[in-house]
């Protein structure tokens, strides 16, 4: 992010800290905003499984987060939370493959959204499409505590709809989803549609997007 987003950023954080009606949410809001490199700043990988398209019709079915220090993805960070709808998963059900019989087995958000909070404190969010994911986290931020979620952002979708776009590349329907991306950087296929699945497999494209930027990651 340049400067001037920055600045914007830290100041809506400092407007919603005092309205936002929990602590964790406060929390997030409280750290300056991370400004340093990748190399050594916090990231955490998100993604989100919904029951549709639409933030003020639609519900939060899954969560997966991961975090990425140094340039490695740290695996123990690896969370993943079902979470309980008020309403049915519908058509939905085709994409993310969960049920509403599995989700009656979930956690309420307000439940599992405090526990991403902690996670993503003092850290940038990477996402595959940021817009719609983040479209969900703030509504839900906002219904249940009075506050959104304004947060650094790293897209890997932006990020490489940009380079496509600075290479005047002809960029065919379809040419940005997560694992057509991940194709052009030579990733190999993983199984879609889970959120903690398809946050590591974010995670994965933004390393291979900023390799130049790392050394190889020592040996575990």
């Amino acid at each position: 992010m340049d400067w001037p987003a920055l600045l914007w950023l830290g100041l809506q954080r400092r407007w919603w800290r005092g309205r936002a009606r929990h602590p964790a949410l406060r929390r997030v809001l409280s750290p300056p905003v991370p400004t340093g490199d990748a190399m050594d700043t916090r990231y955490v990988a998100v993604d989100l499984e919904t029951t549709g398209l639409s933030p003020e019709a639609d519900e939060i079915a899954s969560i997966g987060w991961v975090a990425v220090e140094q340039g490695c993805i740290l695996l123990e960070t690896a969370r993943h939370y079902r979470v309980r709808l008020e309403k049915g998963v519908g058509q939905s059900a085709i994409y993310h493959q969960l049920t509403d019989s599995e989700l009656q087995q979930g956690e309420p958000l307000s439940t599992v959204l405090p526990r991403l909070l902690e996670a993503i404190s003092g850290s940038v969010l990477i996402f595959h499409n940021a817009q719609l994911d983040m479209g969900f986290l703030n509504r839900a931020c906002r219904s249940l505590w009075a506050a959104p979620l304004p947060v650094p952002i790293e897209d890997t979708m932006q990020l490489e709809l940009r380079r496509l776009q600075h290479r005047q590349q002809c960029i065919p329907a379809g040419a940005l989803r997560l694992f057509q991306c991940r194709h052009r950087y030579g990733l190999p296929d993983v199984a879609a549609h889970d959120a903690l699945g398809d946050a590591i497999a974010t995670a994965e494209l933004w390393l291979a997007m900023k390799a130049g930027e790392y050394q190889k990651c020592p040996a575990q």
